[in-house]
């Protein structure tokens, strides 16, 4: 099921799926009505509209408003918000749960350009995660200039050295994760020491590996292509899972008519 509506005269109304560029876009994965950190991917919505269109800005609230009613209350909905020519809201019917991850190495420097935004680079990502597809994997790993690990083309990267989290660090070129910052809220709560890394992926082999989005949440990665196989077992996800689930919140009611 996927549905799409644009935002025209302070109303959604029903369209086809539009081929116009994605100028600001965010996405969260909805289960019966209830979603993880919904504030912060609003927050993240309303700071992508206020760089591209601020023009917009006066009447975002009552589209993020509409945007929200639409979401099925039963089921599992990936919806996706969009600034592309206009206002959009996409009402996405979720896929399951995937399982252990396998990763291949993007052969050339990180290509994106605007990292500024969510939305400009999604296509891009996607286009990439289609190449990793095509060596039977599920994500591909962006690397720096210096072969440095930076992220997944549509997922954030986190290890494990022992109970210590891991990270790439601020200064490396990565897209803002809802996901990431949630991790490290966890870890905090839970007294788990941090650290941000400048890593190459044979710094990573035999550690705990975990690739992070919302859709999915946190997949264990299994192997790397071309690298190794030999990855620790999710032994911290479990712990992980429990403290995501207190994130969630249920949508806001629905205005009856």
């Amino acid at each position: 099921m996927s549905q799409s509506y644009a935002y025209r005269n302070q109303q959604l109304i029903a369209v086809e799926q539009s081929a116009q560029p994605v100028l600001v876009a965010d996405s969260f994965l909805v289960v019966n009505g209830r979603t993880r950190s919904l504030n912060h991917h609003l927050d993240r919505f309303r700071r992508g509209i206020q760089t591209k269109a601020p023009e917009l800005l006066p009447n975002l609230e009552n589209f993020l408003e509409q945007a929200l009613a639409l979401i099925p209350r039963t089921g599992r909905f990936f919806p996706r918000i969009e600034l592309r020519e206009e206002l959009l809201v996409h009402i996405r019917a979720a896929p399951e749960q995937l399982g252990p991850a396998t990763l291949w190495t993007y052969p050339e420097p990180d290509p994106r350009l605007d990292l500024s935004t969510k939305g400009p680079e999604l296509e891009l990502g996607q286009i990439m995660r289609e190449q990793a597809a095509a060596h039977a994997a599920d994500e591909a790993v962006l690397l720096t200039s210096y072969g440095e690990v930076s992220e997944g083309a549509l997922s954030s990267l986190v290890w494990w050295r022992g109970d210590l989290l891991c990270a790439p660090g601020v200064e490396i070129p990565w897209l803002e994760s809802v996901t990431r910052t949630e991790i490290f809220t966890v870890a905090k709560s839970l007294n788990i020491q941090t650290r941000m890394e400048h890593v190459r992926p044979d710094d990573l082999v035999g550690l705990e590996l975990w690739i992070l989005s919302s859709l999915q949440g946190i997949r264990v990665v299994k192997n790397w292509v071309g690298l190794s196989n030999d990855f620790k077992s999710g032994e911290h996800v479990e712990k992980f899972n429990q403290r995501l689930k207190l994130l969630e919140t249920q949508l806001p009611q629905v205005p009856v008519e």
